[in-house]
């Protein structure tokens, strides 16, 4: 029964708390049950209420559904139209973005391009045309512009500037004739130096002296014919002669000093720095000439120029295309700009129902029968769930009762085994006293015999029977106190053990008397609470 009152309790609550929990239960739902009752009826008026209103806002509750459902058929046909298009306006948008970045990059490229060309005015060559209809391809350009350097001898700039000198800004052209009409009659803004084509003498130095020029230049070094590492259009192949043709250049001063005086050589050498070596026995060189670097910053400039010519290509492609997507845009945009505003109508329609009474009415009905419904359900569950509480309540009661009842059965028969235990007890208590006035006796008499043996032993002739009888009398006495004491030891831990076992159930015996009269008046409680809520159930 005890086991039943623990695994009860093992499982979280304990009978009488579930027996409690039962009776609280329905008083709860004694109360619910009016509770809802009343709300039923309440809202069962709420109900005819609403349906009355319904009724009388049924026509304005069809005209914003019509005008709701016409907005709506609206908007669908927009975005079909929208669809229809295949038209991306995000692409668009992000089209429009780049082409502003490339103008504004266009822009900051033209800039520098502008400041490089100013600060290398000495380059571009203006005129005006000569006569109407003036072929403008006759006039070829500046030197400077007619050639770059190949990219193997970049470090050679320096070299070919000196090289061609002042000749870097003449203008070359087709003929004299177109020469001579230049300086009459094309307005020309500065001094300039035409190279007629058709005209121009060709300085080249011979192959064979360039071969002989490599052949005695030290070794490791480097000479090169200053045309050789050039580029150049194959029309402006005699301007270039002229201008590159009659010089070499060299790596560093010692091949070029070594090659320019050679007596089978002997032609003007220029270093990378720039230091001339003349056959005729003289030497140039120092600081950089006046406005040098100018090959470097062309090459700087013609680069400049392709990199603004193909971003300005891009961004004319881009508005190419933007224009061509510009009617597809602004039909798309004025559907967009219908179905926003039709979008814009529908919230408003809606925000009108949402606001009228009809809407009101419909939706106070619809959460009101609802409410009706779940209520109705719960009422409906009450009597069964009544029904279970009352089985289990009376089911804790006879468990409550039954285990009381073995409870002080269990006490009696612990009461009835104490007093077992006692007499018991009390009975070896008698047994161990006498087995140790038994041990003391036997004690004495060994003692009386050592003396006796102690008198006797200056007597040769009685020594040798008496001596062995007494010794053998000894040892009889000897094995009986030995059987005594173990006897005694026995006993001894018995009775400690009965002690301890008496103690433990003295204990026990006071904890179920005191549990005992607890209950006792905790039962006494619960049957009248029990008496009260089953007086309120009979009156449900």
């Amino acid at each position: 029964s005890e086991q039943a009152v623990n695994d009860t309790e093992g499982e979280g609550k304990s009978m009488r708390e579930q027996l409690l929990a039962a009776q609280t239960r329905l008083s709860e739902m004694e109360a619910d049950q009016k509770k809802k009752t009343m709300a039923l009826a309440s809202m069962r008026e709420r109900v005819g209420n609403a349906q009355q209103t319904l009724g009388k806002s049924k026509q304005d509750g069809k005209r914003l559904a019509k005008e709701k459902v016409s907005a709506e058929a609206i908007i669908t046909q927009k975005r079909e139209e929208l669809r229809a298009f295949g038209f991306d306006p995000e692409a668009r948008t992000q089209m429009i973005k780049t082409a502003q970045q490339m103008e504004t990059s266009v822009h900051a490229m033209q800039e520098r391009l502008d400041i490089l060309r100013a600060q290398l005015g000495g380059i571009d060559f203006s005129y005006a045309d000569p006569w109407k209809g003036f072929d403008r391809r006759n006039v070829k350009g500046v030197v400077a512009k007619l050639f770059d350097i190949k990219p193997d001898f970049a470090s050679f700039h320096r070299a070919l500037e000196v090289c061609a000198g002042g000749r870097l800004f003449f203008v070359v052209t087709s003929n004299e004739e177109t020469g001579k009409a230049l300086l009459e009659r094309g307005q020309l803004r500065r001094r300039v130096t035409i190279i007629p084509l058709n005209k121009i003498v060709d300085h080249a130095i011979p192959q064979q002296t360039v071969k002989q020029a490599r052949r005695v230049m030290p070794s490791g070094g480097e000479v090169h014919c200053a045309l050789e590492i050039i580029g150049f259009q194959r029309e402006v192949e005699s301007a270039m002669k002229y201008v590159f043709g009659n010089m070499l250049v060299c790596d560093t001063a010692e091949t070029a000093k070594q090659v320019a005086f050679h007596p089978n050589v002997r032609v003007r050498c220029v270093t990378k720095e720039g230091d001339v070596y003349d056959p005729a026995g003289t030497i140039t060189g120092g600081s950089a000439p006046k406005g040098g670097n100018v090959l470097a910053r062309l090459g700087e400039l013609s680069q400049l120029e392709q990199q603004v010519q193909m971003k300005r290509d891009e961004y004319t492609h881009l508005r190419s295309k933007l224009q061509r997507t510009q009617e597809a845009f602004s039909k798309y945009d004025g559907v967009e700009r219908d179905l926003r505003c039709k979008e814009h109508e529908l919230a408003l329609i809606e925000e009108r129902i949402s606001r009228s009474e009809h809407h009101a009415a419909e939706q106070a009905i619809q959460e009101t029968q609802a409410q009706i419904e779940q209520f109705e359900a719960d009422i409906k569950a009450l009597p069964e769930e009544r029904k279970q509480l009352e089985k289990t309540t009376k089911h804790l009661e006879k468990e409550i009762k039954s285990l009381e009842s073995s409870r002080e059965d269990r006490i009696r028969h612990l009461e009835e085994q104490v007093e077992q235990l006692k007499a018991s007890a009390k009975a070896h208590i008698d047994k161990l006293e006498k087995q140790r006035e038994r041990t003391e006796q036997v004690n004495v008499e060994l003692e009386v015999l050592r003396n006796e043996m102690l008198t006797q032993e200056s007597s040769e002739q009685a020594t040798g029977q008496s001596h062995e009888t007494l010794q053998e009398e000894v040892g009889h006495l000897n094995t009986g106190l030995e059987r005594q004491r173990t006897a005694f030891d026995e006993l001894g831990s018995r009775l400690e053990a009965m002690r301890g076992t008496l103690k433990d159930l003295d204990e026990s015996l006071n904890a179920l008397a005191a549990e005992l009269t607890t209950n006792r008046q905790q039962r006494e409680e619960k049957e009248l609470e029990h008496k009260r809520l089953s007086h309120k159930v009979q009156q449900l």
